[in-house]
């Protein structure tokens, strides 16, 4: 018969056991916990790793794309501003132009003009048109002024007539071989025409490469 003594002891084995094995499942728990706990804050460091550099490259990214946009503008804006100023510039010289023909160098002008058409050209007979506001000045003072310089020249003109032009021009002549079809332009606007690369150049030499220079040596 198993006595008193007997059961409590058995008893006080059994609590020994238990506390032992709820020891054992306690630390596994806080050996697992703590093994999950540190993986999720791995997990976390790298997501918020991530994260920032994701919006660090966002950050670049954009900020790449809106200086490109403010480059864009502002030479879009330099290039606009450039064009204004050649058109105003181009303006003007068409004005100085037009106020040549007033002026008393004109007649030796326009016979340079002439002179220069016809060499272009060569022959013996041409057709010289003009704004007709310069017809009268072409008879009377320009063409025997060219019939002197052509036989200094050794090619003197046998024939040359004075002919309107269609529409009106600030100065200057076309000359033509009669019933050719050949036309040496040299009005002033033809000129304009054929030299304007050259007028932009010299504007942008004189205006705004100077002005570059200045800003690429402030930056």
């Amino acid at each position: 018969m198993v006595d008193k003594e007997s059961v409590e002891k058995i008893c006080g084995q059994i609590r020994e056991d238990g506390d032992r094995e709820i020891a054992s499942i306690l630390d596994k728990a806080r050996s697992t916990a703590a093994d999950i706990l540190g993986k999720a804050e791995a997990k976390r460091d790298e997501a918020t790793g991530k994260i920032m550099r994701d919006a660090k490259d966002r950050g670049e990214t954009e900020s790449r794309r809106l200086l490109s946009s403010v480059n864009i503008e502002v030479r879009r804006t330099k290039l606009k501003a450039r064009e204004e100023v050649v058109g105003a510039i181009t303006k003007k010289v068409q004005e100085e132009l037009a106020g040549i023909r007033s002026s008393d160098d004109y007649p030796d002008i326009l016979t340079q003009l002439v002179v220069e058409a016809i060499l272009g050209l060569e022959g013996k007979s041409f057709i010289v048109y003009v704004d007709k506001k310069d017809l009268v000045l072409l008879e009377e003072k320009v063409f025997p002024s060219v019939k002197e310089k052509m036989e200094a020249e050794s090619s003197p003109v046998s024939s040359i007539q004075a002919r309107p032009l269609e529409k009106s021009s600030s100065g200057g002549a076309r000359v033509g071989h009669p019933g050719g079809k050949v036309i040496y332009d040299n009005t002033f606007e033809a000129r304009m025409f054929r030299y304007r690369d050259d007028i932009r150049m010299t504007i942008f030499d004189e205006v705004f490469y100077s002005e570059d220079d200045g800003e690429t040596g402030s930056a």
